[in-house]
């Protein structure tokens, strides 16, 4: 019952995922193995994203969030959330191959500069012994209808390695890289992992086309 509970679930995840985004777009490799995820935290979707993220390479994660978080979205846990205070939770699935995924800012921020990280990411992975993986994510409305999601994905770091510069400078590539991109163009390097909502005026195209003397 845990497992369909949890499919359904996943279910219309991903349905709030293609009925709200145009695409999910993402730049960078994954690396096997359990691993601490470590993302910037400024959009409602960003919790979506890392569910499709391991779903795309079939792991299994738990994202910790905050106890009222999770009292105010129950649901939640039949995807593996767990409260931030769960350490010892966290750790045991980190041993047993998981993925751990966090937001170490703390909070959500408005879009812009990464703000002060928390020590959390990098003491579970150096208790693990699992590498940390910057992601850093931007949903943004650009050109077309509906917003998209960018995911930029880091080489993973050690676990003592410098996570909030390696995240602060991959969301200013990310930043710069969107500015520099025309607002209709998928930017360079990255690839389509998603594909959500068309624009009114790309639905109606084709039928403009055939209509068209």
């Amino acid at each position: 019952m845990g497992k369909l509970l949890s499919a359904i679930v996943g279910g219309f995840l991903l349905l709030s995922l293609k009925g709200s985004l145009r695409g999910v777009y993402l730049k960078g490799e994954v690396p096997k193995g359990p691993l601490v995820l470590a993302m910037n935290h400024h959009s409602f979707f960003d919790g979506h994203l890392v569910w499709l993220l391991s779903r795309r390479e079939r792991r299994t994660a738990s994202l910790l969030v905050a106890e009222e978080n999770l009292k105010a979205f129950p649901v939640l846990r039949l995807l593996g959330a767990l409260e931030a205070r769960r350490v010892r939770e966290a750790l045991r699935r980190l041993k047993e191959g998981a993925w751990v995924a966090l937001f170490p800012e703390g909070e959500m921020r408005y879009p812009g500069p990464l703000g002060p990280l928390k020590p959390g990411a990098a003491w579970l992975a150096r208790r693990a012994g699992v590498p940390l993986l910057p992601v850093a994510c931007r949903v943004v409305l650009r050109g077309f209808e509906h917003p998209e999601a960018f995911l930029l994905v880091a080489p993973p770091l050690s676990p003592d390695g410098d996570l909030e510069g390696a995240l602060r400078g991959l969301l200013q590539e990310l930043d710069e890289t969107l500015r520099r991109t025309h607002p209709r163009k998928t930017p360079e390097g990255f690839r389509e992992v998603l594909r959500g909502r068309r624009s009114l005026e790309e639905r109606v195209r084709p039928l403009v086309r055939l209509l068209r003397p």
